[in-house]
Parts: C-alpha cells; structure tokens; sequence
C-alpha cells in the first residue's frame, strides 16, 4: 500500500491544497480506500456548511444563524489611539520621497500546488533543516482535518484550553480558559464550542475573532495521560442570548449553562470549525495532583484574583502610562489643544514651540518618575513674565489643567494613571503662579 505522503516526498503533487485539503491525514492512492469522518447525531447541522473565507475575513458565519450584516472591523486610519490623529510628522514631501525609495511592485508569486498541512514557512524551513522526512511522517500519522472519536472522549474529560489568536494586523494574544471537567462543548466531528464568563472586560482574544477568525487551541491533560491535543481552525463569538434561539440543536449541558443566572451563567461561546487537529506529546508534559481550592468564578476580588502579583503599582508612573512614546503623544496632542482653545492660547504666542515641546516632555518625565532630568528654567522664573505681564491667573492654569484631563481621555490613559499625573501638576500650581 503507497502512502500519499510518500508520493509527495517523491515529487508527485497533484491538484491544489484548496482542491484537496480535506483529505490530508488520511491515506490515498490508486489501491487504497479514503477515511471519511465520523458521523455524528444532529447536532452537526448546528454548525455546518461553514464557507471557506479566503479574503479579508469578518466574522464567521456558521449555517445554522441567518446571515445578517455584522460591523466591519475599524479602517487603519482609524486605529490610532482613542481616534487622535498625530500626523505633524507626515509631511507630504516627506511622504512622496519615501514613497519614491519604494521598490517597484513584484509579480505575485506563484504557489505551488501541494497537499501538504501547515505553512510555507514551516515547509521551507523542514527543506532546509533536513527534517522534510520526518515532518512528513508526521503529517501522515498524527494529523487530521477534523476530531477522532478519541479526540472527543479526551476533549470531554479536559478543564485546561489555551487559546491564540491574532488581529487584522497580525498582533496575537495567547489566553487560558479553565473549567469544570467537559466546559468545551463537541458538536461534532468538525465542530466545538468553549464557554467565556465573566472576566477582566477586555475581550483581547474575542476582539481578534471579530476581525480575524483564525484561531489556535491547546488543550492538555496535566493529571491523567499528560497528553495534549492542538487544534487549529476558524471561530465566531455567539452571545448566549443568541444561542437560546437554537436551543433544540444544542447539547443538554449547554442548555443547562444558558438557564443559569448570575456570575457563573456563561457570556457568550466560542464556536470553532477545526481545520486541523493532532497530538501534542507527552515527552515534556508534567503529570500533576490536583489539590482542593476554592474558585469564586466571576469575582472582581483583587486579593482572590491575586491582581497585584506583579506589584505593577510599584513601577513609575511614567513607565506605567507607556513611558517616552507616550509621553510624546500627549505632549503633541496637548499642545494641539492649547493652540486652538481662546483661554489660554495666547499666553503661548511668539514662543518656540518646538523648544517648549521638548522641555515639556523632558519636564513631564521627571515629574512623572521617568529616568530623565528636567534641565529648563526653575518654574518660577520660566512663568514669571506670565504672572507679571499678561495676567496668569488660577482660572487659566485650571483651564491648562482642563485640557490636560481631556488629552489623557483622548489617549485613552485611564483615569487612575490621570489622577495621579494631574496631582502631581497641581502640586507644583503655587510655584507656577509665582505664589
């Protein structure tokens, strides 16, 4: 019998790995017979017939909801930080000169056709490795493009997930997800689900899946077998609410999670389509015993979630809100509003505002526990002709102090972190007023 990957490794490749994905995992040629995924109950027709996105992703559409018209993923340009747009450095001949160092524009590269599983990346590098033999053997005995009936026994029994996934742009997040013995629901052989309660409110990897559904899972045994199972695939975010409507095709547990009220009442679910699927070796897992210990699921206990462990509070404010790159940011978006508010733009008039940039910067550093020091005239001297002249009062320094409130929520600095840097400016109200 002529293995499949063994025609390969002799440079016989026939039809694309579009054409033939399905089939990698499983034997084929002449004198053998295909393996077709196992059969399951209804509960395919959950989430079947899911269509292969090839550009540009959105949200994945599984075939048992009506398609509707989901939001699309914000446009690039705006992505910046809380919609500021800081472009003083874009100038336009400075654009159109490094638009003219571009390179010309390659012809797209042409792909080889190739039944192979995995990545170009990760097939060049086996080329140039010497491990394209041993990958291939690989591929052949351990990978599937859809879950073995002992897959779904292990998967049953688990209460550890790791999960990866990446934005529009590439940027990746890796998460854990714990639960009671079976919280990751299989449907079937190409589909599961995974429960998402109450957390920390930022859906980093939730947020991904909305724009990229692309999606990794580890799932390990640490106390049985010491085992691991990777699957790879295509998800959406289901609200719960939306998942009662098709509550006669769900598994009874699930039903039973959505019924519930209060903390432990799952948010929503992670559906997942696997694309691939196959073993993660026991050689390096650790065997564990499991101790007994009191989890409050849902909690917002600092102490219980132990969310200081890092002591992160004990680092510098300034390295705390992003350190010199925001630092610049705020400076430049601050000093943007000052010039345009009636108050107080005029105490800035004939004044060199990229030497004032720059001493601010190097002023808000030191007063915010950066590493640099402030080199510029004492505050009282540098405000005097302020005070003296042109009438500098406690009304305009609130203003200042205004503006400087609404640059942080533009950049999206919380309001702890502002807190904090604004009692650090008004501490230093009496020297600038010349008090």
């Amino acid at each position: 019998m002529k293995n499949f990957f063994s025609r390969l490794r002799n440079g016989v490749k026939t039809g694309t790995k579009k054409e033939h994905s399905a089939n990698y995992g499983s034997r084929v040629g002449d004198d053998t017979k295909e393996l077709d995924p196992v059969k399951t109950p209804a509960q395919d027709s959950l989430a079947s017939s899911l269509p292969i996105q090839e550009r540009a992703p959105k949200r994945k559409t599984f075939g048992f909801m009506k398609a509707g018209d989901h939001p699309a993923p914000a446009s690039a340009e705006n992505a910046g930080l809380g919609g500021a747009t800081i472009s003083s450095s874009r100038d336009p001949a400075i654009v159109e000169e490094s638009r003219s160092r571009e390179p010309a524009s390659r012809p797209p590269e042409i792909k080889k056709p190739s039944l192979l599983p995995g990545s170009d990346g990760e097939h060049r590098l086996q080329e140039k490795l010497g491990t394209k033999d041993r990958a291939c053997a690989f591929y052949d005995r351990q990978m599937l493009n859809y879950l073995a009936p002992a897959m779904r026994d292990f998967i049953s029994r688990q209460e550890f997930l790791f999960v990866a996934t990446a934005d529009r742009h590439g940027e990746c997040d890796c998460t854990s997800k714990f639960g009671e013995p079976g919280f990751i629901r299989v449907l079937s052989d190409k589909h599961l689900m995974y429960p998402e309660y109450r957390g920390n409110g930022v859906y980093a990897n939730s947020g991904n899946i909305s724009e990229n559904p692309h999606i990794a899972m580890l799932i390990i045994d640490f106390y049985r077998d010491a085992v691991g199972l990777h699957i790879n695939g295509k998800a959406r975010v289901v609200e719960s609410d939306e998942l009662l409507a098709y509550a006669q095709k769900l598994p009874e547990n699930v039903i039973g999670e959505l019924n519930l009220e209060g903390k432990r009442r799952p948010e929503r679910w992670v559906m997942v389509e696997v694309e691939e699927a196959y073993i993660q070796c026991s050689k390096h897992i650790p065997l564990l015993k499991k101790l007994d210990r009191k989890i409050d699921w849902g909690t917002d206990s600092v102490a219980a979630k132990k969310g200081d462990y890092f002591r992160l509070q004990d680092i510098p404010l300034y390295n705390r809100v992003g350190g010199d790159k925001a630092m610049e940011i705020a400076v430049d978006v601050f000093y943007r509003k000052v010039l345009q508010d009636d108050s107080v733009s005029r105490f800035f008039e004939d004044v060199d505002m990229e030497g004032l940039r720059l001493k601010q910067k190097s002023f808000l550093a030191m007063a915010f526990g950066g590493p640099y020091q402030y080199s510029g005239l004492d505050l009282r001297k540098a405000h005097g002709r302020l005070v003296e002249h042109m009438g500098l009062t406690d009304e305009h320094f609130d203003r200042v102090i205004a503006i400087f409130r609404e640059t942080m929520e533009e950049i999206e600095i919380s309001n702890k972190e502002t807190d904090e840097m604004i009692a650090v400016l008004e501490s230093a109200r009496d020297d600038i007023l010349n008090r």
